[in-house]
């Protein structure tokens, strides 16, 4: 199985490189904040394990990690015989990763704003929200089903919207928080 490792990342990819390294890096100065102004230890954590994801998409998007992937799945596919009839379990997969996704989504949506409150509270919930949309995308990049790749990569451009879209409002809920948690905090000193 050969490895198709990006060497010279595009253009493309490093501006979606540099996009997540900001949301990192605002992520981590929410977080920042959130440990300067004494704020709930969830909170913390989860600016933290939002700015470890978006390292952790920079630096697929650097290295073509997604793209190699995806080319030593086809290769297993080729060499397995089976390239031909990959439509057959990648149907029930996409299937299965939509349904997760909507649920997921429903759950955040529900439970979330139902339960949430407090508009710190309501910013963690977005940042998480914005970042579930981000993992289930790429899990449907991963399984690059025709009709779905047709969707997100025709004209529409749906992959550029949900990914951008989601990353910027991650970034704006931890700059919110930022604004929010220490304007408070100020302000009654």
């Amino acid at each position: 199985m050969t490895s198709a490792l990006t060497s010279v990342p595009s253009s493309l990819s490093l501006a979606a490189a540099s996009l997540y390294g900001a949301v990192a890096m605002c992520s981590l100065v929410a977080a920042g904040v959130a440990i300067l102004r004494k704020q709930q230890g969830w909170h913390v954590s989860g600016w933290l394990l939002l700015a470890v994801l978006f390292v952790f998409l920079a630096v697929l998007r650097v290295y073509g990690v997604e793209e190699a992937i995806r080319h030593d799945l086809r290769s297993v596919l080729y060499h397995e015989g089976v390239y031909g009839e990959r439509r057959t379990f990648q149907r029930p997969v996409a299937a299965i990763a939509v349904a997760l996704i909507s649920l997921g989504a429903a759950a955040w949506i529900y439970i979330g704003f139902r339960n949430v409150v407090g508009r710190r509270n309501v910013a963690m919930l977005i940042g998480f929200a914005s970042a579930y949309c981000m993992i289930g995308l790429l899990g449907l990049r991963l399984i690059s089903l025709s009709p779905v790749d047709k969707l997100l990569f025709g004209p529409a451009k749906l992959n550029w919207f949900i990914d951008i879209g989601s990353s910027l409002a991650v970034f704006a809920s931890a700059a919110y928080y930022s604004w929010l948690v220490g304007w408070r905090r100020r302000k009654s000193a």
